[in-house]
């Protein structure tokens, strides 16, 4: 079967099981009228409705509905026996719950999730118990628990109001009760009994209307409050493309005269640019187009096709390659897809007409399967542009910034390759973008058979399914653009990321502890960007979003500068200055100095092993091991190895608590800071896999309340694999930036060194909570929680690099711990695992806050 086949027959598919609803709905027949109960005075009636505000999304609410009804009183009390499928049970159901209820917005109306629904019959009385829960967010509209609504329109209070069926009106045996879960009770009828932990009124009891305080954390998308929370979010975007500028710019201003370098950083330079641009375009289009229209996605599809040819994917890995033959042939095939692309999406926008569409590109009053077809094609070739983009651009920083192995090995250069991996790639992203649309199709399924569990959908929202399914395809213009752009922060850090790269390939040959200058102002924006994944507020909070780059860099910059002048190799080089004076050079660090020769470095580690070794076997003298008149012999022997001493140095150059031991984990495993930086990123990478899954798992899925609500949401799954993606690059991150300033940061074993860094880490979110006293203590939890599990995995990758430090041993030892042991000692080694075992507990213990309320 040929590619086109195959897509055909999926795009039939797709059609096809889009209007089985429809069809299944147009062969239902009308339920019967709700007629009346005969002495409704016999009846017995409690609601009761309860609030959950312990997760940080939501808040869950829940309500019961308890009648009794006796038999002879109501035609249809016999029908609730009967199996819920049945027509006359949901018939039956209805008039208990609803009545009669008008026409709702499909857009303004989230459905409940159905719960408990059953009636037993005992003595000739129909006893009804049915549960059921909603899930409140930040959104606007009217959220439905039962015979309750929860309106959460502004003003910022929710009007929660029940909603009695006709047939239910006139009972004068009823109770409603509210238990609003610590939320605020603004304003309520008068209630028979009333305290801090719930309203309860007794007969007669008329319908009540209960205005409750909104949470905190939850802010309403129409309200002024997020609009600055936006324009914050927005000014993360502009000071992270200005970031990408200013180093850039300083990058080519340094005088490096080598051609990758001045490429890259035309390249960053053009990119920065863009986005910003792109930010502010995306920021204007929500004030000027508010609805769904063709404008966004025109907008959507060029700035697409725009991203993706200035990328110039067609580019050959290596210059001067067997694939550079090819490049014209590879331009055309990029060409030739990106157009075809862009074709279908602005066929459905130029003549919406052809697919039974409006000229704002809404269904019509019959939504067809092909209007379906349609939208779903422009949604596809939309999302297709844009991860095409991403990944062009991701590639472009990769290749100019050497990122990686060399392309020419193991054969991976041959010619034709990189057209394959082009079309192989294209193709695998048409998969991607065919599974949002897919994801976004079944969170619209789930939702309307939620709604339609009475079988009604169809006359509560005024359409079909497929008319219903078409207007929700339909909005994703409007907030696609913005959705696919928040996905491109991680070019940011790709782009920075290259720029470093290659700083240790054209440095200047000074010989420096850690990185100065550009590079640190780089590793500083490294730092800046990826604590933001880690720590994220809600609410109005986001406002501060564009504060938080400053402030990341101005405390990783003070800590730089406390570790120059405190670390341990700080101190050896400044009494190594002085006793070199004049015959140091500028700038340049006496200890990086000695030890970027592999020969004097060889000579350090060799000292380091011997120091070791006489240590245990002083121990062994002190724990009656050995005969005690070695221990003269031991001390003599350690102290001469203490009197270690740069080249050209005629007096030792350790202060007293310093050895040399010290000296070489402090230097890492590496002659470059570079180096230390992709060791320590590895194994981030590998340490940060689990935390990134439990965070995940946590924020989506953590019970069965929250796998719903994120079920719930039109582009759930891909969210959620992008939000791990997203911490894994922040604990990469994180892990690079821990080995460039290796040197540079107090502490004598790597765990201390990672407890540094983690104080800096606290610096902006203490700052955040402290100017904006209105954050809920459960989003300060979570964030607590996160950066605590980025200790976690700081501390496991300082003590690897501690033991990558000492690697040439490793054959001497048969698993790592042992060899941590040896060069912690018996008690350091203690210490640090306790310090681990502490950080576990207190993670647990802030979990176990969070999920209790």
């Amino acid at each position: 079967m040929t590619p086109r086949k195959a897509a055909a027959l999926a795009l039939a598919a797709f059609v096809w099981w889009t209007a089985q609803p429809a069809q299944a709905q147009a062969r239902a027949a009308e339920s019967a009228a709700c007629p009346a109960i005969r002495q409704p005075e016999k009846l017995a009636l409690h609601y009761e409705l309860t609030f959950d505000q312990r997760h940080i999304d939501f808040v869950k609410v829940h309500q019961l509905t308890s009648i009794d009804i006796p038999a002879e009183q109501w035609p249809l009390a016999n029908d609730l026996t009967l199996s819920a499928d049945s027509a006359k049970y949901r018939n039956a159901m209805r008039c208990l719950l609803y009545g009669n209820t008008g026409t709702k917005k499909f857009d303004e109306w989230y459905p409940e999730w159905h719960d408990v629904s059953e009636a037993t019959e005992q003595q000739g009385v129909v006893a009804v118990r049915y549960e059921s829960w909603n899930l409140v967010n930040n959104n606007v509209g009217q959220f439905e628990v039962g015979p309750w609504t929860i309106d959460t329109k502004p003003p910022k209070e929710w009007k929660v109001a029940l909603h009695s069926p006709d047939v239910l009106s006139k009972i004068s045996r009823r109770t409603v009760e509210i238990n609003p879960g610590g939320l605020e009770i603004n304003e309520a009828a008068e209630a028979s009994t009333a305290n801090k932990t719930h309203r309860l009124w007794t007969p007669p009891g008329p319908d009540t209307e209960v205005s409750i305080a909104r949470p905190k954390q939850l802010t309403p998308s129409s309200d002024r409050g997020s609009l600055i929370a936006y324009l914050g979010i927005t000014s993360w975007w502009i000071f992270g493309s200005a970031l990408i500028a200013l180093s850039a710019w300083r990058r080519k201003k340094n005088g490096d005269d080598k051609a990758d370098t001045r490429t890259l950083a035309n390249t960053a330079l053009q990119w920065a640019g863009l986005s910003a641009a792109l930010a502010l375009a995306l920021a204007l289009l929500l004030q000027l187009y508010p609805t769904t229209s063709r404008w966004r996605a025109l907008i959507g599809i060029s700035s697409g096709l725009a991203l993706v040819l200035l990328a110039q994917p067609w580019l050959p890995l290596v210059e001067n390659s067997d694939d550079s033959k090819k490049e014209p042939t590879t331009r055309r095939t990029v060409f030739a897809f990106a157009f075809a692309a862009t074709a279908i999406g602005l066929l459905v926008i130029v003549s919406p007409q052809l697919f039974d569409l409006s000229s704002k590109l809404m269904p019509t009053a019959s939504t067809p399967p092909l209007a379906i077809a349609g939208l779903a094609l422009l949604e596809a070739s939309m999302l297709w542009l844009w991860f095409t983009a991403m990944t062009a651009w991701a590639w472009r920083f990769a290749r100019e910034g050497k990122l990686g192995c060399s392309p020419s090995e193991n054969g991976r250069n041959e010619p034709g390759h990189h057209l394959r991996r082009i079309t192989v790639t294209g193709a695998a992203l048409a998969v991607v973008a065919a599974l949002v649309v897919l994801c976004h199709a079944l969170s619209f399924n789930s939702r309307w058979q939620r709604a339609n569990w009475l079988g009604k959908a169809d006359a509560l929202f005024g359409n079909d399914y497929t008319d219903i399914l078409g207007r929700q395809l339909a909005d994703f213009p409007s907030f696609g653009p913005l959705w696919t752009y928040t996905h491109t922060s991680v070019l940011t850090v790709i782009a920075l990321v290259a720029l470093l790269h290659l700083s240790p390939r054209a440095g200047s040959g000074v010989k420096s502890l850690g990185p100065t200058g550009v590079d640190l102002l780089l590793v500083a924006a490294v730092f800046a960007v990826v604590t933001l994944p880690m720590s994220k507020f809600a609410g109005s909070a986001a406002s501060l979003y564009g504060l938080w780059l400053p402030l990341n860099m101005l405390a990783l910059y003070v800590l730089v500068k406390a570790g120059r002048r405190w670390s341990m190799l700080g101190r050896v080089d400044r009494k190594a200055r002085r006793c070199l004076a004049a015959n140091a050079a500028k700038g340049e660090s006496c200890v990086a100095a000695e030890l970027s020769t592999e020969k004097r470095h060889e000579l350090l580690m060799g000292d380091a092993r011997r120091c070791r070794e006489l240590l245990h076997r002083l121990h062994l003298v002190d724990r009656g091991h050995a005969e005690s008149d070695q221990r003269r012999t031991l001390e003599n022997e350690l102290s001469e190895l203490h009197h270690w001493r740069p080249a050209g140095c005629d007096r030792d150059c350790l202060p007293d608590p310093v050895s040399v031991v010290d000296v070489a984990l402090c230097w890492g495993p590496h002659p470059r800071w570079w180096r230390n930086a992709l060791d320590a990123a590895r194994w981030a990478a590998v340490f940060g896999i689990l935390p990134s899954a439990v965070t995940v798992w946590y924020e989506n899925a953590n019970d069965l309340d929250h796998w719903a609500f994120t079920l719930d949401q039109p582009t759930s799954i891909p969210d959620m694999l992008w939000r791990f993606l997203t911490l894994e690059i922040s604990f990469v991150g994180a892990g690079l930036v821990l080995g460039a300033l290796w040197r540079v940061l107090p502490g004598e074993h790597g765990p201390v060194r990672a407890l540094s860094l983690f104080v800096a880490w606290l610096v902006p979110i203490g700052v955040v909570v402290a100017i904006n006293h209105g954050i809920d203590r459960r989003a300060v939890g979570v964030a607590l929680l996160n950066i605590i599990l980025m200790l976690m995995v700081l501390t496991m990758t300082s003590m690897w690099m501690d033991t990558d430090t000492f690697s040439r041993e490793r054959p001497y030892w048969t698993k790592r711990l042992s060899l941590l042991a040896s060069i912690y000692q018996v008690h350091g080694l203690s210490g640090q695992i306790a310090f681990l075992v502490m950080q576990a507990a207190a993670a647990v213990t802030i979990w176990r806050q969070i999920a209790t309320g």
